[in-house]
């Protein structure tokens, strides 16, 4: 298979991956709600036992430590993908600069996994959530701009990758049709 398409797959895979798990990110906290505003035969029980707002806490947390292993699992498979598509950028398709673009991709995952994301968990999972709310609220904005960027930046790649590799593709398919015609006359 051709580095080009190789690549374009790899960086689809990203960007398909992060709209994903933005999805499901602000997805899980309004199924708490959807829960709460109708509950089903199993739940209701429940609920009216807790209470609302205990059990929009406890379905929060749970919802909060779903996300965590979540974006902790996508943010490793971030830097998978991330060396996979650098690799066959810089080696297979000789294009240094969409490499050093995928490096810094992989450069911001791994900051958020070893540094952004285990102080969100661990400041979501304290018990004094009223202190650390503005500092959390400062991490996630960050994480959320990471986001953005490296999502950002696997576009730019893969709208790089596209026009080389349809120039590639017309090149190899012009000589099977100018055959093609000789052999028809």
């Amino acid at each position: 298979m051709h580095p080009h398409r190789i690549a374009a797959f790899l960086a689809g895979c990203w960007i398909l991956g992060s709209l994903f798990m933005m999805f499901v990110a602000t997805e899980n906290f309004s199924a708490v709600d959807r829960v709460l505003a109708l509950p089903d035969a199993a739940a209701a029980p429940l609920i009216q036992t807790l209470g609302n707002e205990n059990s929009r806490v406890l379905l929060r947390q749970l919802v909060a430590d779903e996300n965590a292993f979540y974006f902790e699992s996508w943010e490793l498979a971030e830097i998978v993908l991330g060396t996979l598509l650098a690799a066959v950028l810089l080696f297979g398709g000789r294009q240094q600069v969409l490499a050093g673009l995928a490096v810094g991709m992989v450069a911001l995952a791994v900051f958020q996994h070893f540094r952004v994301t285990p102080e969100m968990i661990e400041m979501a999972r304290s018990l004094e959530p009223a202190s650390s709310r503005a500092n959390f609220g400062r991490l996630h904005a960050l994480y959320g701009i990471l986001e953005i960027v490296k999502l950002g930046l696997a576009v730019a790649i893969a709208a790089a990758i596209l026009p080389a590799w349809r120039k590639r593709s017309s090149r190899s398919t012009a000589p099977d049709s100018a055959r093609l015609q000789a052999q028809a006359h």
